[in-house]
């Protein structure tokens, strides 16, 4: 096989995407914290632009090496950021290495489920979109939506715990469906 260079323009197309996947992956091992994950995120862009000229790729289309190339950057980004703001008691190098590659071992399977999650919101009913919205999208805790719906804590607690199971086993019957039972 020959290796094949990327475009300016073809990075660009393929960084918008597959954004989301190289934020997911960061944000896996960035224990979620949005102003890391986007520090991050925004690092690994640079870097990747810089070092465009060395990437090169095999496959018929440049897009799942193209993510692991960018993963790879981001977790040495991830792990920069961590020795320059974190205390090293907090962060593990080598957990974070082990996340990494657990993350990327398994990367096809979590995009199937993330598939599978999409097809499944929108079979929910309007209603429970939007508690969904309001609350993970828009960050609202429980008892601030309890104060919106005029409803306890507790109930709207179970409201989510009845719509992540639901969820749940829609993502298990849509991937066996496709062959991809976990």
């Amino acid at each position: 096989m020959v290796e094949k260079a990327l475009s300016a323009d073809q990075f660009v197309l393929l960084v918008a995407r597959h954004e989301r996947r190289v934020r997911s992956f960061i944000a896996s091992l960035a224990t979620c914290r949005n102003d890391v994950v986007d520090e991050v995120l925004q690092s690994t862009y640079l870097v990747a632009w810089q070092k465009l000229g060395t990437f090169a790729y095999l496959e018929p289309t440049p897009d799942e090496e193209l993510v692991r190339w960018m993963c790879t950057i981001a977790r040495f980004n991830l792990l920069a950021y961590l020795r320059e703001h974190a205390t090293r008691s907090r962060w593990d190098p080598k957990a974070i290495e082990r996340l990494a590659e657990t993350y990327l071992d398994n990367a096809d399977y979590l995009e199937s489920r993330h598939e599978a999650l999409k097809q499944c919101l929108e079979r929910l009913p309007a209603r429970q979109r939007e508690l969904l919205s309001l609350r993970y999208w828009r960050g609202l805790s429980v008892e601030e939506l309890a104060v919106r719906r005029g409803q306890r804590a507790s109930a709207v607690y179970v409201a989510m715990s009845r719509i992540r199971k639901a969820l749940e086993q829609c993502i298990r019957r849509v991937l066996s469906q496709e062959g991809l039972a976990p």
